[in-house]
């Protein structure tokens, strides 16, 4: 990377150059009005974009094994857990899958028991690339998403997906 106050040749991702010590770290991060396509329109479009899934909403007082059947019968990967309208936890696949076989003994486990509680959070003005940095960095396939209205919403890995490869980039 050219240094733009004294041409010094500086490694990728120096973030001050190693001859005159001017800060590089701006010099690199993407911007929309510098890219085209794909990589300008992740960044622009917000996730109202998105392809919505059906948002299943319980409270943590439900049964997990209803739970489950109503995710399998909506076709989603999750449930969001509200509280008085305010979001507490989410219940996951995942969350069936790692944490549902130490409690199955019992008969009736609740959501609360297993669900992942105070999840992060997106708000639908976010970009697509912000979802997709989120879910990478958390390891998250969904993530509610607050509404304008104030409800929420969920935007899953499949969703970026689609999004991606139904434009003509």
């Amino acid at each position: 990377m050219l240094c733009p106050s004294c041409g010094h040749d500086n490694i990728e991702g120096m973030d001050r150059c190693d001859e005159c010590m001017s800060p590089l770290m701006k010099l690199d991060v993407p911007r929309p009005d510098a890219a085209e396509g794909l990589e300008r329109s992740v960044m622009e479009d917000d996730l109202s974009h998105l392809e919505q899934e059906t948002t299943l909403t319980v409270t943590a007082d439900c049964a997990a094994l209803d739970v489950v059947r109503r995710m399998l019968e909506a076709r989603s990967g999750c449930a969001l857990v509200l509280e008085d309208g305010r979001l507490i936890g989410i219940f996951t696949e995942h969350d069936v899958l790692t944490k549902m076989t130490g409690v199955a003994s019992r008969a009736e486990v609740s959501v609360r028991e297993i669900m992942s509680p105070n999840p992060e959070t997106l708000c639908e003005s976010d970009s697509v690339a912000a979802a997709l940095n989120r879910m990478s960095l958390g390891r998250y396939r969904h993530i509610p998403v607050l509404k304008s209205d104030g409800r929420y919403a969920v935007t899953s890995i499949s969703n970026v997906l689609k999004y991606i490869a139904r434009e003509n980039w």
